[in-house]
């Protein structure tokens, strides 16, 4: 009986993972919120949103060759020794992040650069391994390793309420999730038995990341800024007070972008493989994912509608009904972008991606900022909209007429 739970339990991963990852970061925003105000909170965002281009960059470069390029490798030792070397490749990335550190250490506070440089690293080395242990289906540590990062999280969040410390700042924050990160990926990397790569084979690696990356890099790029652009429109056109208005609301429907987004991930290796052996079968599970998701989301958004007194009471906020409204409408929207997206990536049409990527979002974000000057908050989110729109309506057409 146990072992069936847990079989199910593994087949659950990507969800389970990204439950734990949303919960964090809920958590960890609902904190700032509280604790340190609507300032300090539209500070936390914008670090978050420079967190995320990083992380935004690591997938275009890194994470999409592994989890499309090397997920298609059949011999098991070359997979294994092209997957050891970008990882190696990666933590040398890590490494020369150090040189913004040093500088930015002579002209902010120090606990605070040190603590967001310990975040960031962790997070992305934790990413990063999370699609290694997906690539190699090894399901049990990634479940472990989302479950406790979280527990450590959310024992660093309570303990300054335990011990009645009055004073938290933001570079506290930032050390529980560094401290929940390398937890997280001590875990990850456990059994994993790593070797350091000649220099033909970094060569190698290299090569296939600029190959991958080139034009993934431009595609992922362009939706980073749709996505993120938000927060500095509102805060150039509107001010703070709209920042937080939007990210309160954004941070209402996370969970689902966050669970999404885990679901593609874990599911982007074995799209991968059946893009090379079954395309009808590929195209079902993309239908079937696609119909989940928008399940989800209508689901997510009644229970949110009943509970919205009570979110509101514990957040300390007045929530726009009409702004919340229009984010879940975007997210039912990105059900089927994300779908459309995985497809065409797994093809590896990274050129078609970007081409189209910087047309969306250059429109999205021309939308939303003539928008935002008539509208305010609102109409920059509706602009977000008509440029996810527009993403689904050219990657449809380009999976008609490519792919299936």
């Amino acid at each position: 009986m146990a072992s069936k739970i847990w079989t199910k339990t593994l087949k659950l991963c990507g969800v389970i993972d990204v439950a734990a990852l949303s919960a964090s970061n809920f958590i960890l925003s609902l904190f700032v919120i509280r604790e340190l105000g609507d300032s300090n909170y539209a500070i936390y965002m914008n670090i978050f949103s420079m967190l995320m281009l990083l992380s935004t960059l690591q997938n275009a470069f890194l994470n999409t060759t592994l989890s499309v390029k090397y997920a298609k490798i059949n011999v098991h030792k070359t997979k294994l020794n092209k997957a050891s070397s970008l990882c190696y490749v990666a933590n040398v990335v890590y490494l020369i992040f150090l040189v913004p550190v040093i500088f930015l250490m002579f002209k902010l506070n120090i606990f605070l650069v040190i603590s967001v440089y310990l975040a960031f690293v962790f997070y992305l080395s934790r990413e990063l391994f999370r699609i290694y242990n997906y690539v190699f289906d090894r399901r049990k540590l990634i479940v472990i390793s989302a479950l406790i990062s979280f527990m450590v999280t959310l024992l660093g969040l309570i303990a300054p309420i335990l011990v009645d410390f009055k004073v938290v700042k933001l570079s506290y924050i930032y050390s529980v999730i560094a401290l929940s990160g390398v937890i997280g990926l001590i875990i990850l990397i456990y059994r994993c038995k790593f070797t350091v790569p000649s220099a033909a084979e970094i060569k190698s690696t290299l090569n296939d990341i600029v190959d991958v990356g080139r034009w993934s890099s431009v595609g992922s790029l362009a939706t980073w800024a749709q996505n993120n652009s938000y927060t500095y429109l509102a805060t150039l056109i509107v001010g703070l007070e709209a920042t937080a208005a939007l990210a309160v609301s954004r941070l209402i429907i996370m969970p689902i972008n966050l669970v999404a987004s885990g679901i593609y991930m874990a599911e982007k290796p074995q799209w991968a493989k059946l893009f090379s052996i079954d395309k009808k079968q590929l195209r079902d599970k993309s239908k079937k994912t696609t119909a989940i998701m928008i399940v989800f989301v209508l689901c997510y958004l009644s229970l949110v509608l009943i509970a919205l007194p009570l979110i509101e009471a514990l957040l300390k906020v007045t929530i726009n009904l009409w702004i919340l409204l229009t984010w879940f409408l975007a997210c039912l929207i990105q059900s089927f972008k994300f779908s459309n997206s995985n497809i065409l990536i797994v093809s590896e049409d990274f050129k078609y991606m970007a081409l189209m990527g910087v047309e969306v979002s250059f429109l999205g974000v021309l939308l939303s900022t003539l928008l935002g000057f008539y509208f305010e908050a609102i109409g920059i989110v509706i602009g977000f909209v008509l440029g996810e729109l527009l993403h689904v309506f050219n990657t449809q057409v380009r999976i008609k007429n490519t792919v299936f």
